[in-house]
């Protein structure tokens, strides 16, 4: 084909200069700095270029758009949840509750935060969602496994329970403008009162 390199046959094919890590670090941490500040519309390629000093070309060469560079950069700040403590419901849950309610509070920000009780940007909302759902599944399995040990009431809704942890920390941060450790112990005390009712 006129114009494309050749390949010679049977030599394996040329690849391209390996990533640089600390370019990428570059690009994603000031990719979540304009998130938290601003929400996922500040979030452009030539936001991210001015401040993270990477060329434009550089940015695109890694990511597609702005969409692309913002899920990277949530996935790098999220990460996988870890293995839960060996202790009793109390610990358990607070431990996995602490992680979902970092994801809301270190990793969005106010901007973040604001986007999503909001929905100014549906395919962001969504694909926070989509990163934040192994935390929250995680939640669910702990308490199920509870249940099931007997730790808990049997007829516990777990699921439920977790829709109402998250939507403690909103409540909280809407009322109070910040979410401390006090209401933490708080909301786990008043969780355990309803998943040990009805307990054998």
């Amino acid at each position: 084909m006129v114009g494309q390199a050749q390949t010679p046959q049977g030599a394996a094919p040329r690849r391209g200069r390996p990533r640089d890590a600390d370019t990428d670090r570059r690009i994603l941490t000031a990719g979540l700095e304009l998130l938290r500040a601003g929400g996922p519309r500040a979030v452009t390629v030539e936001a991210v270029a001015d401040s993270s000093g990477v060329a434009k070309t550089t940015i695109y060469r890694r990511y597609a758009d702005r969409h692309e560079l913002l899920r990277a950069a949530l996935v790098r700040a999220i990460g996988e949840p870890g293995q839960p403590p060996d202790a009793d419901p109390g610990e358990k849950i607070r431990w996995a509750l602490n992680q979902t309610w970092q994801q809301m509070s270190d990793v969005l920000g106010p901007g973040g935060l604001a986007a999503i009780i909001g929905d100014t940007d549906r395919r962001f909302t969504d694909g926070f969602r989509r990163i934040l759902l192994p935390y929250t599944d995680a939640l669910v399995a702990l308490i199920e496994a509870d249940v099931a040990a007997g730790k808990l009431g049997s007829d516990f809704d777990a699921d439920a329970a977790v829709s109402l942890m998250v939507g403690a920390y909103l409540g909280e941060l809407l009322r109070r403008g910040t979410v401390d450790a006090e209401f933490t112990d708080q909301c786990i005390q008043l969780m355990l009162v309803a998943m040990t009712a009805g307990r054998k």
